[in-house]
């Protein structure tokens, strides 16, 4: 999508058509990414687990935040970072934009960086987990699927520490995923309230493909959706996902990446080395 929108334009007649899939088909995906949050794998995670995860989600915003700030950068795109690496990419990247009013330029600069940032963790993670010595499936599944910002990442850097750790791996990051819903609810209320100072009567609107996302995560949970029905779900959501994510691409400028990239690649990276560092010390290994 950038390729082909900074080198043949976009001619006026299309920017409906992007604009319906930059924003419907987003939307569509990510309320069917639902069907891939079976609740019931909570049962799978303990509290440590848990509490870990935590914290290094809130660790990634609040960094890249503090960061935003240093480097001059607007509140929306220093957030879109922080939730690109704390919980799930582009995924994440696309569907908080939604809430804190981020441009077209700024959700396709940081899904850009967050892309390649994950893909460089691929192998990051791996050489870590073994420069640092640590062994045991539950702890390197916990590094890499508590870091890593996309599930196919996840899945490839756990998988090649082994398959039990690719399967935890790629669990631990399912739980990171489902925190989707209740971030986005909590940015809604920040952001809403901070572009509504003067009318605190204003009464908060839940966007409907976060009540759709928790729906059918809620429904697949309880097996009201038939087992056959959810591969194809997922499917059809990863295809929703790619149209939407091309949209974004084409409304991106090279011109806008060149300006403002160093500063988002920097926050990023620092935010992300952050977050690894934080996982590694609270699994006991930088102690």
């Amino acid at each position: 999508g950038i390729i082909i929108g900074n080198i043949f334009g976009i001619k006026d007649n299309m920017k409906d058509g992007i604009s319906f899939a930059e924003k419907k088909i987003l939307s569509l995906a990510i309320v069917l990414m639902g069907a891939q949050l079976n609740a019931s794998i909570l049962d799978l995670i303990d509290y440590r687990m848990f509490f870990i995860l935590v914290l290094v989600i809130a660790t990634s915003l609040l960094s890249a935040f503090c960061l935003g700030k240093l480097f001059k950068m607007k509140s929306s795109l220093s957030i879109l970072l922080g939730v690109g690496n704390g919980i799930c990419g582009s995924s994440a990247i696309a569907a908080s934009s939604s809430v804190t009013g981020s441009n077209e330029q700024e959700t396709g600069i940081s899904i850009a960086v967050i892309n390649i940032l994950g893909a460089f963790g691929i192998f990051l993670l791996p050489s870590l987990i073994t420069f640092f010595g640590i062994e045991g499936i539950y702890n390197q599944g916990l590094v890499i699927g508590g870091t890593i910002q996309a599930v196919g990442q996840v899945t490839a850097a756990g998988f090649i520490m082994g398959d039990e750790v690719g399967k935890f791996a790629t669990l631990i990051k399912m739980v990171r995923i489902l925190m989707l819903g209740p971030m986005i609810l909590i940015l809604g209320v920040l952001f809403k309230n901070k572009k509504n100072k003067e009318n605190k009567m204003s009464i908060f609107h839940v966007p409907g493909f976060i009540l759709g996302f928790i729906l059918l995560s809620i429904l697949v949970s309880m097996n009201f959706i038939p087992q056959n029905f959810i591969g194809p779900l997922n499917n059809l959501s990863k295809y929703f996902l790619i149209i939407a994510m091309s949209a974004i691409g084409l409304n991106v400028s090279l011109s806008f990446i060149l300006d403002k990239g160093l500063k988002v690649i920097s926050v990023a990276l620092i935010t992300f080395l952050i977050q690894i560092f934080v996982c590694l010390f609270l699994t006991g290994y930088l102690l």
